[in-house]
């Protein structure tokens, strides 16, 4: 019985090869602010707000990672082949994520620049 459920869930996941991350919720990043209009309070927000997509895109590559790992691990129990778009769609995944996380650096670093010559010190 056990080796028909492996093989059944094998099956599944060579039929959805596009289903790399199912299992896994990508974040989304925080809205940018003006830098230059937003207060001291707004900025620490904003930092907050970003360092926690940051993390939680990084729990959300692991999970990509993992998944198509566990994946892996199926096919090669049930004596099938993963389907090279499952690597794919993972990648892919993967790629989309990292570039919101580079995007959410770039514009919180571009708010605290606003917000320093706004403020000057």
């Amino acid at each position: 019985m056990r080796l028909h459920a492996l093989a059944l869930g094998a099956a599944l996941v060579i039929a959805a090869p596009g289903a790399a991350a199912a299992g896994c919720l990508r974040p989304t990043a925080p809205t940018a602010i003006d830098g230059a209009s937003a207060t001291t309070e707004q900025l620490l927000a904003y930092k907050a707000s970003v360092t926690s997509f940051l993390s939680a895109s990084d729990a959300y590559q692991q999970c990509v990672i993992d998944d198509t790992a566990a994946q892996k691990e199926a096919a090669k129990k049930a004596r099938t082949k993963l389907d090279a778009s499952v690597f794919k769609a993972a990648d892919q995944a993967i790629k989309v994520n990292q570039q919101d996380k580079e995007q959410a650096g770039k514009a919180f670093n571009g708010a605290v620049k606003a917000y320093k010559a706004a403020h000057p010190s």
